[in-house]
């Protein structure tokens, strides 16, 4: 009888199914990063959650790691995060099991907490699974914390990015530059002016680097056979050296003696990656660092019209360091400048600027501006010197000058060059511009808010939150106002920070200007905010381009500059006279005056002289000639002009204007001091090219030369002048360049008070062709003139009624035919000096002409006549 013995033996099975490798939870949690900002607390707890069986970590899709390093700060979405204390198995460890430790969110201290130990395993493919379990309940809210390092598609040896900032290095300090505020992208290689240089092993003393907490590696470098290692960071700022666990880095020591770094934002304020100066050594490489750029050769082009365009939004001076994410890593030393560039933002033309302003980055750390002003057109291509600020130190810094060029259309070309690398992170700054085509003194919004005046306290408003869009006409109590020039007490004009001009304003005749603004906190102009465009108009009152300022302040108003209003004591003068008469001497000495004029008025009318087709009547509290109630009114302005030379004489319906609610003494050309003379029932104004200029333009477009000019109207009122009650009556006096004619001028109907452009006249000028018998041009010929074959003939050419100053004759060409035509079968243009041509026989030579042509002088840069 035959047994047969069946043994069965349990074993571990090895079967796909059951690797943890293969059989696995996934958790991906976005707030488990250990790289996340400080701070960061979302109230979630592992201790509530129901674990069960292995888990795979990934963050945002990548696959991810538990942390083996602590970092201050950090609750990995509760509050104390877990972490292994210890590295992580290799694949041939099979299963191993670590010891957790904790870190409380508000604390710098490592390993305060103790957990329940978890198993871990490395996985092919370059993972590792966990059997994660619940955590200590006596820790507070802990988290198990992952972090993902982002696989390498390329050898970073040979992939990244250049940064030769020398203001990090061990011996260097100063400064407050905060890494945190640059956005970190890649893998790095560190210079210090062109030669290798490594983050520090050793600790940095707090307030190097130009930085406050200094961040070195809390290990060494590795071989080049180490491949990429990870490596924790220090940070100091008391004297404890390693005060701070940083996130952790990776690095790799590359052929050619150097190292390149993945670089992360750090999570403390403010905190900066340390070079340790004793580590320099010189770059061995066939290529050059960097592109050398400028040249010996001049190149002959005009780079107004051959240059490089610069559209980069985050250059505005409007992005600040604090409101606009302060800097984004943007260093124009490591840009490759080659040649000129105009700027623009968001399409807009734009230019340097020419002022600093308190925390303007500039998308940098330092932001560089022009130290002067931008050049005129003539001046050609001039040298400017470069500054740059660091918060609200200006001028603080020196970078290298550039050159600089005002081109025609408005707008400005720079050779832009490296910045000096020993200023942190500079950006070359621009502000948009427009011109517009529209006089903001006739084109505004009234701003009309009393808690601007700098004596209105006790509310908190807020100009940073209004959409700016234009220009604007501050106004008190319906009555003219302007901004103070001087420094306004600190919860004045209605806000915490009041905004002042730094400046006078303009006059008249300076057109629009820019003024920096003052921002007052605790002293006088303790910032700057962004400067503003302000003009001076006529009827004594400004406009401003206001913009958002860089904080929670306010422009203010200084009530005690209004205009227009009537003196009180007057008033009371007045009222008195009328009701107290008995306390006349007593309170009001000026009451003798006043009842003179209150009792015993003078006669309006008849200073004012009205003729036969005009009456006087009163108008809006005002007396003046009104025309007669018979007199046929066309639409339009019964205008007359005459254009005479390099003058020009105009006048307008006295009788017209007031009824249009402009008296005589309230209308003057483009120059305020050019009044009108009132005259026979009509105001006239005379402008010429010797003592009465008035503001006249001239300008030249190819055919003919235009003296062009306007009158201006604001008529007085005790309120606020409203847009409609200016009058603008655009005129011109138009010469041709190449023929003289004259005609009758005609006024078309004018539709609206508030702004018209006027019929041009027509001008005349004199040309005459004087011929000669003698070569110095002393004795001219008198009766009939005969030519022969191969004669020279001497002609003077002589125009009568131009100014000789600013315009130059041109002979174009000539000719001597049968007939006055120039285009005569047998004609031949001569050349100077004139030959009678030999197919021109001398008895038919009885006609000698010329096209004439006047151009501006040579000389005469600027046409504009001031």
């Amino acid at each position: 009888m035959f047994a047969i013995v069946i043994v069965f033996v349990l074993t571990e099975s090895t079967t796909s199914s059951s690797d943890p490798c293969h059989n696995y939870n996934t958790l991906d949690e976005y707030w488990r990063d250990i790289r996340q900002n400080a701070y960061q607390y979302s109230g979630h707890n592992d201790t509530l959650v129901k674990w069960s069986g292995w888990y795979r970590l990934y963050l945002n899709g990548e696959s991810a790691q538990m942390s083996e390093w602590c970092v201050s700060y950090v609750g990995c979405g509760g509050e104390t995060g877990l972490y292994l204390n210890g590295s992580h198995p290799t694949l041939e460890d099979g299963v191993v099991t670590r010891e957790v430790l904790g870190s409380h969110i508000r604390s710098n201290q490592c390993g305060g907490h103790k957990s329940t130990s978890i198993q871990v395993k490395a996985c092919p493919g370059d993972y590792y699974v966990y059997k994660l379990v619940k955590p200590d309940v006596s820790i507070p809210a802990p988290m198990y914390c992952a972090v993902a390092f982002s696989s390498i598609s390329s050898d970073p040896c040979y992939n990244y990015e250049s940064l030769d900032r020398p203001w990090r290095a061990t011996n260097e300090s100063g400064d407050w530059i905060c890494d945190n505020a640059f956005s970190w992208n890649g893998w790095y290689r560190l210079f210090y002016y062109g030669m290798n240089i490594q983050m520090s092993e050793t600790c940095v003393s707090p307030y190097s680097c130009n930085t406050d907490y200094t961040q070195w590696l809390n290990g060494p470098h590795p071989q080049i056979e180490d491949g990429v290692v990870i490596r924790e960071v220090c940070g100091n700022y008391w004297s404890d050296c390693c005060d701070y666990k940083m996130k952790p880095i990776r690095v790799k020591a590359c052929p050619g003696n150097y190292y390149v770094y993945e670089l992360v934002k750090p999570q403390i304020w403010c905190s900066g990656y340390c070079t340790d100066i004793n580590t320099l050594s010189q770059v061995v490489s066939s290529e050059s660092l960097y592109n050398i750029t400028g040249s010996s050769i001049t190149l002959n082009y005009d780079p107004c019209n051959n240059y490089n365009i610069l559209d980069n939004h985050w250059r505005s001076t409007l992005n600040y360091e604090f409101w606009n994410g302060y800097a984004n890593e943007l260093d124009d030393t490591r840009v490759e400048w080659d040649g000129w560039y105009r700027l623009f933002i968001d399409g807009s033309n734009a230019q340097m600027p020419e002022w600093c302003m308190s925390y303007m980055s500039c998308g940098g750390f330092s932001a560089l501006y022009l130290g002067g002003s931008h050049p005129q057109l003539e001046d050609g291509v001039v040298t400017r010197e470069v500054f740059g600020s660091c918060y609200y130190q200006c001028s603080h810094y020196r970078s290298e000058p550039i050159q600089v060029k005002a081109c025609p259309g408005n707008y400005y070309v720079y050779k832009f060059t490296r910045p000096a690398l020993s200023i942190p992170a500079p950006v070359y700054c621009a502000v948009s511009f427009s011109t517009t085509s529209v006089d903001p003194c006739y084109n505004y919004t009234s701003l009309d808010e009393p808690w601007r005046a700098i004596d209105y306290s006790n509310i908190n408003m807020c100009d940073y939150n209004v959409e700016w869009n234009g220009w604007y006409r501050l106004v008190y109590k319906n009555l003219n106002a302007k901004m103070p020039e001087s420094c306004v007490n600190q919860s004045m004009c209605g806000t915490h920070s009041s905004l002042t001009l730094n400046s006078p304003h303009p006059q008249l005749e300076d057109g629009v200007v820019t003024r920096q603004v003052c921002l007052s906190v605790r002293g006088c102009c303790d910032y700057t905010s962004h400067p503003i465009s302000v003009k001076a108009c006529p009827g004594n009152y400004y406009v401003y381009e206001f913009v958002k300022p860089m904080s929670c302040g306010a422009y203010c108003l200084n009530e005690t500059s209004t205009t227009g209003k009537v003196p009180v004591y007057h008033l009371t003068c007045i009222f008195i006279k009328c009701i107290f008469p008995q306390l006349i001497t007593l309170l009001c000495p000026c009451c003798i005056i006043s009842f003179i004029l209150w009792f015993s008025p003078s006669e309006p009318c008849a200073e004012l002289n009205c003729t036969e087709d005009e009456r006087c009547g009163e108008k809006d509290s005002v007396y003046g000639c009104l025309c007669n109630e018979n007199q046929t009114r066309p639409d339009s302005f019964d205008f007359s002009e005459t254009c005479e030379s390099s003058s020009g004489s105009m006048s307008v319906s006295r009788c017209q204007l007031f009824e249009t609610g402009f008296p005589a003494d309230v209308l003057h050309l483009n120059d305020p001091s050019c009044k009108g003379t009132v005259r026979n029932g009509r105001v006239e104004f005379h402008f010429d090219n010797d003592e009465h200029i008035c503001g006249t333009n001239l300008v030249a477009n190819g055919t003919h030369f235009i003296y062009s000019n306007f009158i201006l109207g604001t008529p007085r009122s005790e309120g606020l002048i409203s847009r409609e009650k200016i009058l603008k009556l655009s005129f011109s006096c138009v010469y041709p360049q190449t023929q003289t004619l004259s005609m009758n001028v005609e006024i078309n109907p004018l539709e609206s008070v508030v702004h018209k452009t006027l019929p041009a006249g027509e001008g005349i000028y004199q040309a005459r062709m004087i011929p000669y018998e003698d070569d110095e041009f002393t004795q001219p010929f008198t009766g009939k003139v005969d030519a022969e074959l191969d004669q020279k003939m001497n002609v003077e050419v002589r125009v009568e009624g131009v100014d000789s100053r600013q315009f130059s004759l041109v002979m174009e060409t000539c000719w001597a035919t049968p007939v006055n035509d120039p285009v005569w079968t047998s004609m031949t243009v001569l050349p100077y000096p004139w030959w009678v041509p030999e197919q021109v026989k001398a008895s038919e030579a009885s006609s000698l002409c010329g096209s004439l042509m006047l151009i501006l002088a040579p000389l005469m840069s600027v046409l504009t006549l001031f």
